[in-house]
């Protein structure tokens, strides 16, 4: 009986404490100074669906410059994609823009903007696990969202955008946080998002903006302006690739959440989980090398759907979850 007993119990005291580990997270993103936490405001000249008074900014070099740069994250594609005259300027791999997924020029709250985004560089990111500068993150959004490749960090083009996100930020202390910034925190389902569930709401309240294949509305008038599409394309060659962050489930249905349907952001977790299981599970380009990411395994998000892992779940567990069951106790 003794020996029973002993070997019941051996699974259950060597069981291993592994899985998303949040306090090591947010000991890697700590800073050693306080972080206010400041109202979301838009700088003067700017309204709430992005659009810019350029007589309220003047001429000077630093208000051309940030008007070029609100071209660039509105027009990407125009600039510096597959549109782009001079070839030496496609950059980015599709025609998506900026504005595709930091709503309006990123000035919505809770819907990815850049509001006060400039203070915040510096920053930890997982993904790489290091510090990385404003200008990295850019080029990480034109290597994955747009599926293409990095931007030279002390180009026109680049200067252009970081001065644009400069001027959204201006007033805002070093460091500090900003309500309504990134999106809003995921509620985890208590089972596996269903793609199956996901292609009858896409059906019912996606693909009349999006295109039933997820080819998205072209705007008519793209030749005179404007950006590339009207509702941008979500899946196939000319969406993001697997590397991005809308292709993870979590992220992806936090901005779901947030922004969809357009206007009427009405949708609840269980169907933005769901209709971001569909979307995903759709052919797009695959970004190579990302078993690369996410080096340190105790805090690779729990909804990064390549290994290798150290908590026991597969890929099919990460990609579709549950989630509560992966993080660390």
């Amino acid at each position: 009986m003794r020996k029973t007993a002993l070997v019941l119990a051996l699974p259950l005291f060597f069981t291993p404490v592994l899985g998303f580990d949040v306090a090591k997270l947010n000991a890697k993103k700590a800073v050693p100074y306080e972080q206010k936490t400041q109202e979301f405001r838009l700088p003067v000249g700017i309204d709430e669906n992005g659009v810019i008074d350029e007589a309220k900014l003047g001429d000077s070099p630093y208000a051309k410059t940030v008007i070029y740069g609100a071209k660039l994250i509105n027009e990407t594609t125009r600039y510096l994609g597959p549109q782009a005259k001079d070839e030496k300027m496609r950059f980015a791999g599709n025609n998506l823009s900026c504005s595709s997924c930091h709503t309006s020029g990123g000035v919505v709250p809770d819907q990815s903007p850049f509001v006060g985004i400039y203070a915040r560089f510096p920053q930890y990111v997982a993904r790489s696990d290091q510090l990385v500068t404003l200008q990295d993150r850019i080029n990480g959004c034109f290597q994955r969202s747009m599926a293409g490749r990095a931007i030279p960090t002390n180009s026109k083009e680049m200067r252009a955008m970081i001065a644009y996100m400069h001027w959204l930020s201006a007033g805002y202390e070093v460091g500090a946080k900003v309500r309504g910034q990134g999106l809003p925190k995921a509620q985890f389902l208590d089972r596996a998002a269903d793609p199956k569930k996901g292609r009858e709401i896409y059906a019912a309240k996606c693909a009349a903006c999006h295109g039933e294949n997820g080819e998205g509305i072209k705007n008519e008038a793209f030749a005179q302006n404007g950006d590339y599409y009207t509702f941008p394309a979500l899946w196939g060659d000319d969406s993001y690739n697997t590397g991005a962050g809308m292709y993870r489930l979590i992220e992806g249905a936090r901005y779901v959440k947030a922004t969809m349907p357009k206007g009427d952001a009405s949708l609840s977790w269980e169907e933005a989980f769901d209709v971001t299981a569909y979307i995903n599970s759709k052919p797009r380009k695959i970004k190579p090398d990302r078993k690369k990411d996410f080096p340190d395994l105790d805090v690779k998000q729990m909804d990064m759907d390549v290994g290798p892992y150290n908590d026991g779940f597969d890929e099919n567990d990460h990609r579709f979850g549950p989630y509560k069951r992966m993080i660390k106790k």
